[in-house]
């Protein structure tokens, strides 16, 4: 039997042993396909299939095992089929990587404009939306990767996450803030202190949100906004704080501003998220090794027909 036939066994099965809709599935006669079966079981001397007044209506225990095991040859050929294919021409396509915009600005940069450089074969179609939005794209299969903050809140049982960058959450004030003269801060500090934050559109609100009410704390929340440098710079002669992810520092001009760690603080933690699947193929399997490489493991990154 080759691998036609199996997908002829397994067609009939998932179309619940009714040959007429089999047959138009498969764009073959059903005399053909009914021929092909009596032709197989005659030739082993096994049958597969249970029969009703002449009909099929179900699979014998040497058809289950048979189904099971033809299942997992044709999933087997078709990866084989798709890899063969990639790897003996030039790697074109289209891959969709949604991120937030404060994430591409401080963590992204860099790492787009090498792989894009690289790749010019390959479009690398990237999707800046907050979190929450590009959480939907991706349970709608609008887009093949996120990158988002942890807890993701993602079905760990449907969708797979590398983490890719671990650091914290840390506050920014002017020089002369009461607060700049500490060394750490609590979270206690800032109970009725005017902060500078971002709104509801990001992750970070509602963590912070959820800090304050668990540490039953009450700022005086003056100023939302989504762009991190207008909050930064709103504390430059005032007595805002505003908190920020830490690797805004190397984006910034520090003149009269300052950075204070927290003694208990929030972690940020960035992870890229995907759809768990049986297969990945060559432009998917390059995206997630290069972020490694170039997030974790800090290795010059390489087009993808020098990867892997």
């Amino acid at each position: 039997m080759d691998i036609t036939q199996l997908k002829y066994f397994v067609c009939i099965v998932e179309s619940d042993y009714n040959l007429s809709n089999a047959s138009k599935k498969l764009h073959i006669s059903q005399p053909a396909l009914t021929q092909y079966i009596r032709k197989f079981e005659d030739d082993e001397g096994i049958e597969l299939f249970t029969r009703m007044s002449g009909r099929l209506n179900g699979l014998t225990v040497s058809g289950e095992n048979f189904y099971s095991n033809a299942k997992i040859v044709i999933e087997q050929y078709n990866t084989m089929y798709k890899e063969l294919h990639e790897n003996s021409s030039s790697i074109k396509g289209t891959v969709t990587i949604g991120i937030p915009p404060l994430v591409l600005t401080v963590l992204f940069t860099e790492y787009l404009s090498q792989i894009i450089r690289l790749n010019p074969t390959i479009r690398f179609n990237i999707v800046e939306e907050g979190a929450y939005e590009l959480r939907r794209k991706l349970l709608l299969h609008e887009i093949d990767f996120v990158v988002i903050l942890q807890p993701t809140n993602l079905n760990n049982q449907i969708y797979a996450e590398d983490i890719i960058h671990k650091d914290q959450l840390t506050a920014f004030m002017c020089h002369r803030n009461a607060l700049a003269k500490k060394e750490s801060i609590k979270w206690k500090d800032l109970d009725h202190a005017n902060l500078a934050i971002f709104n509801e559109t990001f992750m970070i609100h509602h963590q912070l949100m959820k800090k304050f009410e668990s540490e039953d704390i009450k700022p005086n929340i003056v100023l939302s906004s989504s762009l991190w440098d207008f909050l930064l710079e709103s504390t430059r002669s005032s007595d805002y704080i505003t908190i920020l992810p830490a690797p805004i520092h190397n984006h910034i001009r520090f003149d009269g501003i300052v950075e204070k760690m927290f003694d208990q603080p929030i972690y940020w933690h960035v992870v890229l998220a995907y759809p768990i699947k049986s297969h990945y193929n060559r432009i998917e399997r390059y995206v997630r090794k290069s972020m490694q490489d170039f997030f974790i493991d800090n290795k010059e990154l390489k087009p993808i027909n020098q990867s892997e």
